[in-house]
């Protein structure tokens, strides 16, 4: 097991789950949660990212897929983003599997949304532009992270074992 700060990709990795939880709490899955769980952080965190960037996904009614979205960062992301800060920190020989799972999970939403905020007639360029630098990195870290999953599987799946 290498120490976590000789896995660069990985401390990376950390940082993005480690913040990736709260703001699923924080801004995401607000609509989904009792409101006696929704703090005044989170409608202030929540109405300035609306005010702001004027994302139509957030908005009432939001669209249905973009709600199924949003479960499946409840259902999915928070226990897999909890299990993969305890397994980043062990170097755990199943992280390969679930992170690929994951990237490929959070690239295909990620460019979905942006697929769709560029169709939007009624905002400008600029808007777009702001909500594209906010999905956009999710579909870099997505597509990025399963290349780096890829090429560990690849690694651990094509190496001949010794011969005693």
């Amino acid at each position: 097991m290498a120490p976590l700060l000789s896995r660069k990709r990985d401390c990376a990795y950390l940082l993005f789950f480690a913040s990736h939880i709260p703001i699923i709490f924080l801004i995401d899955t607000v609509p989904l949660q009792p409101q006696w769980m929704v703090s005044d952080l989170s409608r202030g965190l929540r109405d300035f990212y609306i005010s702001t960037y004027r994302d139509k996904f957030f908005e009432v009614p939001a669209p249905t897929w973009f709600t199924a979205f949003i479960w499946m960062e409840l259902l999915y992301h928070v226990p897999l983003s909890l299990w993969a800060v305890w397994a980043l920190l062990r170097d755990h020989p199943m992280l390969p599997v679930h992170l690929l799972i994951f990237a490929v999970q959070a690239f295909v939403t990620s460019w979905t949304c942006l697929w769709d905020v560029w169709t939007w007639e009624d905002r400008s360029r600029e808007e777009k532009l702001n909500i594209t630098s906010l999905y956009g990195p999710y579909v870099a870290l997505g597509a990025l992270m399963a290349l780096d999953m890829v090429i560990r599987l690849r690694g651990r799946l094509t190496t001949k074992p010794k011969r005693e």
